[in-house]
């Protein structure tokens, strides 16, 4: 349980502490690229995906499985499918108001303090806020040709500092989330898998 809970409040700090900054120019080829990704992204209302989570402290590692779902404009919904013990615990962001709801007290919480999530750190905050990158640039992984995003966190602290996002460049779907601390010292790994684009989203959160 102290476990569980110490992730969801390394989670809600995520989501709601950090913005993506630029204080640099982008070249005009990036803000093609920019274009065409964007409007890859309005063509859809929603996505959904299993991010793979692993948070870093010190010599420690947390490994967290999620589904993450996304109606446009406003509503996320993050349930957690492992470590087994933590499995059916959902995040729910509808409108104004946050929501925990744990299977095992069969109860919905509302964090009061917290109106919404900060799209920022949701992959759908990414795509919404992509012209906010600092550096653009592409990598090759396994024979696989993807485009790099760099940002400064607005509201960074010594833990969470700046990003990198790895996108695919013949889809535009995202691969990899890595936060890091002002060191450069990575701090947050997020792997996505199984991530679609629909275009009528009817899952109801």
């Amino acid at each position: 349980m102290k476990r569980l809970l110490l992730f969801i409040l390394i989670l809600m700090v995520l989501l709601t502490s950090c913005n993506f900054s630029s204080k640099e120019k982008i070249l005009y080829k990036d803000k093609r690229v920019l274009s065409k990704i964007e409007k890859t992204y309005e063509k859809y209302n929603g996505y959904k995906c299993k991010a793979n989570i692993k948070i870093i402290s010190g010599e420690t590692e947390s490994i967290y499985l999620i589904e993450e779902t996304y109606n446009k404009p406003n509503k996320y919904k993050l349930e957690i499918l492992k470590p087994k013990e933590s499995k059916g615990i959902i995040i729910l962001n509808t409108d104004d108001k946050v929501f925990v709801e744990h299977p095992s007290i069969n109860q919905s919480i509302s964090l009061i303090t917290i109106k919404s999530l900060n799209k920022q750190m949701l992959i759908g905050g990414f795509y919404e806020n992509i012209s906010k990158s600092n550096t653009i640039s592409t990598q090759e992984i396994d024979n696989e040709e993807y485009l790099t995003f760099e940002f400064k966190l607005e509201e960074k602290n010594k833990y969470r500092d700046s990003a990198k996002i790895w996108i695919e460049k013949k889809n535009y779907t995202p691969y990899k989330l890595n936060i890091f601390d002002e060191s450069g010292a990575l701090q947050v790994e997020i792997t996505y898998e199984n991530f679609k684009f629909i275009r009528n989203l009817k899952t109801k959160l």
